[in-house]
């Protein structure tokens, strides 16, 4: 070997599929990434609205507007399978757009600097921002699909979700406190130079050696991508409806769409409570959600990939439901004791830890149930079903605000859960 042909070997840019650190940490990134806005507008948001007045309706309008464009997945999933520039990869373009469309949106929301009183148009700029974050995690989730071999799924998914709690919990608490402190624009403005910082990367990696890394510059696709891309509406349709209209895997999305309407509903009442019962002002509800999401991000990363791969994935997410429900009958028997700042911050710490663990779970075991040549559209209805229930979760807030305020609210995503859980115990997919 020559000294030359050293030096090209190791000025060529690495391939995520040849490289296993590489794709492990680029991955985490891009979890990361689309973890940031979630948490602006999941929570930094809605406590910002909370603490400034809105109603649970508006509140609630809000988050379901935010997570609105997650249901939509399958529509991406399809596109991506059918559309791609294959000389870059068979994701990468997507997962450039989708960042891109995050960071105009982050510079939009700067220029406008929406009041609280214009609820619309902060419902606005939350879709969009759920929009770009939804496109983004359908190619991310394809690629990963793509890349990794099977005996690391559960574990790069623990990995993975671990890099969304950690956006989540940046996005929320830089956010939140840029918002309280700062304003609008200087939260946005930071938000979006984090995003850019990950768009270099992405712009530097190649899916599969040989790849271009962007539309001008040299390479090819791989002969492996071109063998698998179908190139056509109608046979991704039909292999789609195909694996998706198994009886046990129509059970498992029904347990998939139960179940996350309580994380929905739960997402807005830890707002309206620390901003209704505890009378929270400023930064203080997001700064204990971001340290929460830290803290549920180790594990995540560290531990619950491999706890999904020994107890199963499915049976980690049917775990996970059930603690969802424990905490919320636990905090409606704690009713007494509301006024003591402590239970709420336990609500906030337990819910966050149990969200990533059934992120791990639904994650691993949609990731095994997906035919590589539909895998962005197969995984995407998936994750869309999941969102749907956050979706119908944060819609319901004003009808259960109505029946019963906080406590109703409880009780409804206790109730959502145990449901969940057993739909979920009978779809025999997975483990």
């Amino acid at each position: 070997m020559t000294a030359g042909t050293v030096v090209l070997r190791m000025a060529r840019p690495k391939s995520l599929s040849e490289h296993r650190i590489l794709r492990i940490v680029t991955l985490f990134l891009l979890y990361v990434a689309q973890g940031l806005p979630l948490g602006f507008i999941n929570f930094a948001l809605p406590g910002w609205l909370a603490q400034n007045g809105a109603s649970a309706g508006e509140v609630g309008a809000v988050l379901a507007m935010a997570n609105l464009p997650w249901t939509f997945k399958l529509a991406y999933g399809v596109v991506m399978d059918r559309y791609a520039f294959l000389a870059m990869g068979r994701r990468r373009p997507w997962i450039m757009l989708g960042q891109l469309g995050m960071v105009g949106t982050f510079i939009g929301m700067a220029m406008m600097n929406p009041g609280v009183a214009e609820v619309a148009l902060v419902t606005s700029f939350a879709f969009a921002l759920g929009m770009g974050s939804a496109i983004q995690d359908v190619a991310v989730d394809g690629l990963a699909a793509d890349i990794l071999p099977e005996h690391e799924i559960e574990r790069v998914n623990g990995v993975m979700f671990g890099g969304q709690m950690a956006g989540i919990a940046v996005g929320t608490g830089l956010g939140g406190t840029l918002i309280a402190y700062q304003g609008i624009p200087v939260a946005a403005l930071a938000l979006a130079a984090i995003l850019v910082a990950i768009l270099a990367l992405v712009v530097t990696v190649r899916e599969r050696a040989g790849e271009r890394l962007l539309p001008w510059t040299p390479g090819q696709a791989s002969q492996r991508n071109l063998d698998i891309h179908l190139g056509a509406l109608w046979p991704i349709i039909r292999d789609l409806f195909k694996a998706m209209t198994q009886r046990q895997i129509m059970l498992l999305i029904m347990a998939f769409l139960v179940a996350m309407t309580a994380p929905g509903i739960l997402n807005g009442v830890k707002p309206l409570f620390a901003a209704g019962v505890l009378g929270w002002e400023k930064d203080t509800f997001t700064s204990w959600s971001s340290q929460a999401q830290l803290l549920a991000g180790l594990p995540a990363a560290l531990l619950f990939g491999f706890v999904a791969a020994r107890w199963g994935a499915r049976k980690t997410f049917i775990i996970a439901a059930v603690l969802t429900g424990m905490a919320s009958l636990a905090m409606l028997a704690l009713q007494a004791h509301w006024a003591d700042p402590a239970v709420f911050i336990g609500l906030i710490f337990v819910t966050e830890i149990v969200r990533a663990l059934r992120l791990v779970g639904g994650g691993a075991l949609s990731m095994r149930l997906c035919t590589p040549a539909i895998a962005a559209t197969q995984f995407a209805v998936f994750m869309a079903v999941l969102n749907l229930g956050t979706v119908i979760g944060g819609l319901a807030l004003g009808w259960l605000d109505g029946m019963g305020g906080i406590s109703a609210m409880l009780a409804g995503a206790a109730l959502c859960s145990f449901v969940g859980a057993a739909l979920a115990l009978t779809a025999k997919v997975g483990r």
